[in-house]
């Protein structure tokens, strides 16, 4: 099965239902983040309902993901992109898992420097950058050039941007109380975030409507919710009105669990399409 760049058909009712179910779980999620209606019981539960409504979406785009690989052979090229692009979402789903465990016991006090979490997330960005230089290859297979040194590139300029970041925070006073790596790999997170979501940018304007197209779409709004999230973290809202910095941590966190819930709307859609297009009768010669 070659991956194709031909506009994706109407939503089925399938995705409209789950789409539905996500919007739901969004308008739950943000009331519960925002309103805190748990806390007369204990603030630890209305973060625990927020975990749990993150972690669903987040399951349902590894699986699907997994699914969406298994539509293609092994010696088939897709077959290599989306199944490194689905392990970095089972890294991530480790990273949420993980934040349970932390949440127990660094509930009343702050997590380490450096956690395990920071490894699941660190992996994941490894992986989704494999799948972007597996797909980008793939899509100008017809150009000659050493391809991997581009890719090495990327990953130099990344590194090197988030480390002029770095020296800005610090000269800021920005992260301060924290060593160094810790604070560098705080902003090198939505460094890469930018980076992969300007990639899946880049797959969006190639593919256009593509069905293949749109599972990329996710890494574009954790670009949005670490920039935001990152940002605050290092004291950047420091001397921000209140209203305007929960306003700005509520589309944080709101976006972050969208871009969970595009991944996995977008693979499911995806899905359906393949199978549906396997399935249609052949109307013209073989």
């Amino acid at each position: 099965m070659n991956e194709s760049i031909t506009p994706a058909p109407s939503p089925s009712r399938k995705t409209l239902a789950l789409a539905a179910v996500f919007l739901v779980m969004l308008a739950v999620f943000g009331w519960v983040y925002y309103f805190e209606p748990l806390t007369p019981v204990s603030d630890y539960w209305n973060d625990k309902v927020g975990d749990i409504l993150t972690l669903i979406p987040a399951l349902a785009a590894a699986v699907l993901g997994m699914q969406l690989t298994r539509q293609f052979t092994p010696d088939e090229p897709p077959h290599r992109i989306w199944l490194t692009f689905t392990i970095g979402w089972w890294c991530w789903v480790g990273g949420e898992l993980l934040g349970f465990v932390y949440d127990h016991f660094y509930w009343t006090t702050d997590y380490p420097e450096l956690t395990l979490i920071d490894l699941a997330w660190s992996l994941g960005y490894v992986f989704f950058g494999l799948s972007l230089y597996y797909q980008f290859r793939l899509i100008y297979s017809w150009k000659s050039g050493r391809k991997s040194l581009y890719y090495l590139l990327f990953v130099f300029l990344a590194l090197a941007v988030a480390a002029g970041l770095y020296q800005w925070a610090r000269a800021a006073g920005l992260g301060e109380g924290y060593s160094w790596f810790p604070l560098y790999l705080a902003v090198l997170y939505p460094v890469f975030d930018v980076f992969e979501g300007g990639a899946a940018l880049w797959l969006f304007f190639l593919f256009g409507r593509g069905y293949l197209g749109r599972p990329w779409w996710g890494l574009i709004a954790f670009a949005i919710a670490d920039s935001i999230n990152i940002y605050s973290w290092m004291g950047g809202f420091d001397n921000t009105p209140d209203n305007i910095y929960l306003a700005l941590d509520l589309v944080s966190a709101l976006m972050y669990l969208a871009g969970y819930m595009i991944t996995a709307l977008a693979f499911f859609s995806a899905i359906g399409h393949i199978r549906g297009a396997l399935n249609r009768p052949r109307t013209g010669p073989e």
